[in-house]
This record gives structure tokens, sequence and C-alpha cells, in this order.
């Protein structure tokens, strides 16, 4: 689950009425920085509660008062609203660009906040379009633009919410060593602010939960259910979190129809915030209990009405258990193309994890270098400082001694660098080698279940060979790169 820096429910309305007092105090404010902050609160409220055939009224209401004040960076808000505009219409890629547009010129008049912001909603746009290598490095592009805005703010909440976004998207790649690393690191920049945890704790413990699940992890996502039950939690969304992580230990308990019953039930709730998960689930525990007709028409459902939102990793898994549903009613040609699609699916999920993890070691490094830098400026001082103890006191001693620190600390940090590198080219390697690995395993599956295996194997004798010469080629680059001086 993702979040804003503060957590606000989106509602709902007939239509909302512009509060144009309110909207000409905040154009009237002095103080240009509070203005920016209250402005883009309130026009998002305004696009978010208008009834979706008065958008483009709203848009030109409030663009005319930008333009009636005089608003000195008018050209960003007008590229912002009409961003939220197509999103309200679900045109992503619209909304994509305008948002694009936004962040451009945020950076070209020098504007961090609103880059920050800018750059923050653009990773919202690119989640829901399912582009998480772009939603990554955006956030990632917020995080540095709020470090150079400490000054501004009392906490580390902004900073913490990004973490959270980039965990999430961690999550959804599979990549659960990743995303728990950085839902730490959001926790640790809550520690001194009350306030930030009453705010985040809950999504954090959520998203944690989450991961948890995926890795089969009972014991853990039991202790984090338990935190998310305790009273301290206050999140508007924490009956949804409470009852979701309880069908999710009913499923690793393997009690698959408790769990079956309890979505069911979730489902006609009106507090309970259904995800496209949920039916996932659903279709799941009617697989596992045996109920193979009821997991097939639920499946069929989700990929029926599928968007953006269902990515490859979904779909593998889809197609794989519709696979093994005609597998065992005897279908094998239903079976086979099935398991076809679900490779096919593999394979592009292959791919973005390839993309997701290479992204994720250039952030390492980017992190390195920046430690790197952060600390050769704090060395940068004590030389200076050195420099006048020597004035004073034993020149040539303490030259000496600069010196040899100098070439010691610059050494260690070259090989922080350089082991960073390496191990960015092992990942991505690494995720070569299971492309290939995946494409064969998938092949041979598909001759395992087949029921003409000469002809099949015939067939696919060539991409067996393709791919193992491709697994072969991977592997000889990994040795020669890891092995590079």
């Amino acid at each position: 689950m993702r979040v804003n820096a503060r957590q606000t429910p989106a509602v709902q309305s007939s239509q909302h009425i512009i509060d144009k007092d309110t909207l000409i105090a905040i154009l009237s404010q002095k103080d240009g920085f509070l203005r920016e902050k209250r402005l883009i609160s309130f026009t998002k409220t305004c696009i978010q509660k208008s009834d979706s055939g008065k958008l483009l009224a709203v848009e030109d209401t409030l663009n005319n008062f930008f333009i009636k004040y005089n608003l000195s960076n008018k050209g960003i808000f007008t590229y912002f609203i009409s961003s939220l505009t197509f999103t309200r219409k679900h045109d992503l890629k619209q909304a994509e660009l305008y948002m694009t547009k936004a962040v451009q010129l945020a950076e070209k008049e020098s504007q961090d906040y609103m880059a920050f912001q800018m750059l923050s909603h653009l990773g919202f746009i690119q989640t829901d379009k399912g582009d998480y290598i772009g939603a990554i490095y955006n956030y990632r592009l917020a995080t540095i633009k709020i470090r150079k805005l400490k000054d501004k703010f009392k906490d580390n909440r902004r900073e913490a919410a990004l973490n959270i976004n980039i965990s999430d998207l961690f999550y959804k790649s599979g990549l659960y060593a990743q995303s728990l690393n950085y839902l730490d690191n959001a926790w640790g920049l809550l520690q001194k602010d009350t306030t930030g945890k009453q705010l985040l704790s809950s999504a954090i413990l959520y998203n944690k939960s989450e991961n948890f699940f995926r890795m089969n992890k009972i014991d853990s996502l039991k202790r984090y259910h338990a935190l998310l039950v305790s009273p301290g939690n206050k999140n508007y969304k924490i009956f949804t979190y409470r009852q979701r992580t309880a069908y999710y230990i009913t499923l690793l308990q393997h009690n698959y129809n408790l769990a079956i019953k309890q979505i069911k039930e979730l489902q006609k709730n009106k507090d309970y915030a259904p995800n496209d998960l949920d039916e996932q689930h659903l279709a799941d525990a009617y697989y596992m209990s045996g109920q193979l007709d009821s997991a097939k028409f639920i499946i069929e459902k989700i990929l029926a009405t599928a968007t953006e939102s269902h990515q490859p990793e979904a779909k593998f898994h889809l197609y794989e258990t519709l696979a093994r549903i005609a597998e065992k009613k005897g279908d094998y040609k239903t079976s086979s193309y099935n398991f076809m699609l679900a490779l096919k699916n593999a394979q592009e999920n292959n791919i973005r994890l390839t993309q997701v993890g290479s992204i994720s070691s250039q952030i390492k490094i980017d992190e390195t270098e920046s430690s790197y830098l952060q600390k050769a400026e704090v060395y940068r001082r004590e030389r200076l400082w050195l420099l006048f103890i020597v004035l004073i006191a034993a020149l040539s001693i303490i030259v000496i001694a600069l010196f040899y620190r100098n070439v010691k600390q610059k050494r260690h940090y070259e090989k922080l660098l350089y082991e960073a590198k390496k191990e960015e080219l092992a990942f991505i390697n690494s995720h070569e080698v299971r492309k290939h690995l995946t494409n064969i395993l998938g092949m041979i599956d598909i001759l395992k279940h087949s029921k003409n295996k000469l002809d099949d194997y015939i067939q696919l004798e060539e991409y067996l060979y393709q791919s193992a010469s491709l697994l072969d080629d991977s592997i000889k680059n990994i040795s020669e790169k890891l092995n590079e001086e």
C-alpha cells in the first residue's frame, strides 16, 4: 500500500463547491512556501471531490483565479490540476504527460518543494500504470528533493512516506528483502516523531505483514497482526488492515474453508476496503480446498476484467492455477495452453524483475556515493581544522599524518564503490540466468504434460537449445564480469 505524507481518505460527493474565500486567502498569502503547501492540498480536494462531469469547469475556475491573483508558479499548478483531472478520468497516459510537464517546469524554475510534490504524484500515477521502474526512479528523485528541504520541516514524515512507497513497489515485484529494508528505513525516520508514527505506523506494520504473508512466514505475520490489532493504531484503513491480515493467517494455516468464509463476509462488509488481491486469494482458497469450479469461475472473472493493475506476476499465477485445474480434470489441451500463457507472463515478469533489480542496484551505488561525498565533506572540514593546528604546532608531522589518512580513506571508499558496482553486475546477470532457466523449465513442463511428446519436442527443440545457449552465455558473462580487474 502506498501513502501520501498525510493520509486522508478520498471522499466523493455529488458536487464539491469551491470555497472561493479560502482560495483567495491562500492565493493572497505572503509566505510562498506555505502558499504552495496549502494550494496543493486545496486543489487536490477540489478535483477529488468534484463530480466527474464538472471537472473541466472546476479546472477552469481554479486557473482563472491563478491568473487573476498572478500566481507566480501558475504554470506548474495548471499542469498539476490537468494531471489530477485526467487521473480522475482514468486516463493515466495523459495524467503522466501533464505531471511530467509540471516536474520539468518546477525543475526549470528551481522550485524544490514543487518538484518534490510533482515527482511524488508522478510516482503515484506510474505505480497505477504498472511502470514500477519509472515510479521508483521518481520517488528516489523526490527523496533527494525533500532532503534538500530539511530546514523547512520539523520531521521526516515525507521521506518516510517515500520509503514506504518504494517498499510497496519492491513488494509488488517480489523483492521482499528490499521491501522490508525500506520499511525499516521509514520506521527509523519516524523514531522521534510521535505524530508521524501515528499517521504512518499502521501502513508500515501492514506492509510488513503483506511481505511476511508472501514469504510464508506465519510467525512474523502473527506478530505484526498483533501489533495492528493493538489500540494505538488509528489509521482510517485500520479495520481493513486487521481483517485482511487475519485471513492471511488463516490461509497460511491451510484452513481454506474458514478463509473462504472470512473473505466472502468481508466483501459484504461496508467498512471493509476490498482490493484486487482479495478475489485472487479467494480463488486460491477454493483451489486448495478442492473446489475447482469455484476457483476457475473467479479466476476467469479476474482475467476478463484485467486492467493495468493486473501485472505479469499476478497473471502468471492465475494462468498457472487454471492450468493445474484443467490438468486435474484431465483436460490436457487446455492445461497446456494455460501453461503457455503462464510462461509468457513469467517471462514478462522476469524482464521487469531484472529492470527493478537493476535500478535497486543503482540506488545502492547512489547511496554509497552519497555517503562517500558526505564523509568526504566531513573529512574536508577536519583537514582544515588540522591545517589550522599545523600552523600552531608540528607542521611536518601533521601533514604526513593527514596525507596517510587521506590515502587510506580514499582507498576505502573506492573499494566500497567497486564492490557495489560488482554487486550490480552480479545481480543483473543472475536475473538473466533466471530468465533463461525459467524458459527451459517452462518448455520442459509443457513436454511433461504433452500428449504427443515427440511432435512437441521437435517444435520446442530449437527454443530449448537457444535458451540453453543463452543460459551458458549468461553464466560465462557473470564469470567474466566478476573476474574483471
